[in-house]
């Protein structure tokens, strides 16, 4: 009970005793009836015991205060409520911002130009990187597809052509494993030659010739 002789607003209202212990007593004195009165008309008034009474005691008279504004708001406005103060009171804060940032520029216009030249020199390097980034994957993008390509039509040529005739043509020529035959060395093979008649121009002898291995 906030006094000997009168109840808090809050009992007043209820038409209530007010005892000695009573919730509302320390936030809703009985000179301020309209509080309590928009309280308990926005949330009711069990409500708000449940509230105060879920609360820790330093808590209560924040809480308190943030019903009673709400309450008051939502009378005024029974639409947006505190939303309506909230959203102008952000508009106030962005115009000032915005004129602020006027009042800089005005003082600091070398430094203003700066940031606008540094800001769009970084753009330009960002659409600089996307423009090489691009050019990087359609040139990947066509060697692959080149070498699909080539994957594809190449065929054997024939064995009697050479490769110097389709030098830069359609066609690719597939290199063949040597044969056994081309990766053994070559022997010389001694064989001896039959005699055979003189000749005259030769300018040797019948006997010198016999004999001699020729190596091939």
């Amino acid at each position: 009970m906030s006094s000997s002789s009168s109840p808090c607003a809050a009992c007043k209202l209820l038409r209530r005793k007010c005892t000695q212990g009573c919730v509302f007593a320390p936030y809703f004195p009985p000179d301020q009836p309209a509080k309590f009165a928009n309280v308990h008309k926005v949330f009711g008034a069990s409500n708000v015991t449940k509230l105060l009474n879920d609360l820790q005691p330093e808590q209560r008279e924040d809480a308190v205060n943030s019903l009673a504004y709400e309450a008051e708001a939502r009378l005024r406005d029974p639409v947006y409520g505190c939303v309506a103060y909230i959203s102008i009171l952000q508009l106030r804060i962005k115009q000032v911002q915005h004129q602020m940032a006027g009042l800089q520029v005005q003082q600091h216009p070398h430094h203003h130009q700066q940031m606008v030249n540094a800001q769009n020199m970084a753009a330009a390097v960002e659409v600089a990187r996307e423009q090489d980034m691009d050019r990087m994957l359609r040139a990947r993008h066509a060697a692959y597809a080149a070498h699909a390509n080539a994957a594809t039509v190449a065929v054997e040529a024939p064995g009697s052509l050479n490769a110097d005739t389709f030098d830069g043509g359609p066609f690719l020529l597939q290199q063949q494993p040597p044969s056994s035959a081309q990766t053994e060395p070559a022997m010389a093979l001694p064989y001896l030659m039959e005699p055979s008649p003189p000749q005259p121009s030769s300018g040797h002898s019948h006997d010198e010739c016999i004999g001699r291995r020729f190596y091939y």
